[in-house]
């Protein structure tokens, strides 16, 4: 992180926005993916937003306990950052929430971005060749060659907590060079096939509401 910060030429993240951190009290992998985020928070002094569908109301008053900030609606990854320093924490979550949060900052912003997730290389060389490649990734597809990918060694006791995952950051010398007509072709993308990984916010809302009738019947949802 210090060597992506040093090439931003800044010396400090203001928040942190996480996507996917999946069920930590259940999953390990997820538990060191949520302890790095507290090192990261902790380290930095910075302000977290995170959101996952799947987090249970324990789950959520825990992290609330951390004092991070939990966003109480699906936003598909489509959050805008602001002026600040944004670390931007996506571990193994779908290509989906990629590629829109890219798309929700597809400005010379993303220079304010350090994207910490799926190795973009991978996620490129995983579906060359398949039928659904540049709906599903349009603009991962786009950005890749104006982005600076730092490889991770992961020596990690818990191998598959991050594996694949590396740093992306937007040198302001890449952005620079991007064709001012770059960024105004902005279509907000439509998938017409997603996976298990990937919820929408209809159908978030869909299981909130499914989640509420079945609790009027005096039944708990969490463990």
């Amino acid at each position: 992180m210090t060597m992506s910060l040093n090439a931003l030429n800044i010396n400090g993240i203001s928040e942190i926005l996480c996507y996917g951190l999946g069920r930590f009290s259940r999953l390990r992998s997820a538990k060191y993916q949520l302890a790095l985020l507290l090192s990261l928070r902790n380290h930095y002094g910075s302000q977290v937003y995170m959101y996952d569908p799947i987090f249970s109301s324990k789950e959520i008053k825990l992290l609330t306990r951390f004092g991070f900030n939990i966003l109480n609606i699906n936003e598909e990854g489509k959050r805008v950052i602001q002026d600040n320093i944004t670390l931007v924490y996506m571990p193994h979550c779908s290509i989906h929430l990629i590629n829109n949060f890219l798309y929700a900052n597809w400005t010379k912003k993303l220079n304010k971005c350090i994207l910490l997730t799926n190795s973009f290389t991978v996620v490129v060389d995983n579906l060359i060749g398949t039928n659904k490649m540049s709906a599903r990734i349009d603009y991962i597809l786009r950005i890749r060659p104006y982005v600076t990918e730092i490889a991770l060694e992961n020596n990690f006791i818990c191998e598959e907590a991050f594996n694949d995952l590396n740093i992306h950051i937007f040198l302001e010398k890449d952005i620079d060079a991007v064709p001012k007509s770059f960024w105004i072709d902005r279509v907000e993308p439509c998938y017409l096939h997603t996976t298990i990984d990937y919820f929408t916010a209809k159908q978030t809302e869909r299981i909130d509401a499914k989640n509420c009738n079945y609790i009027s019947g005096f039944h708990s949802l969490d463990p």
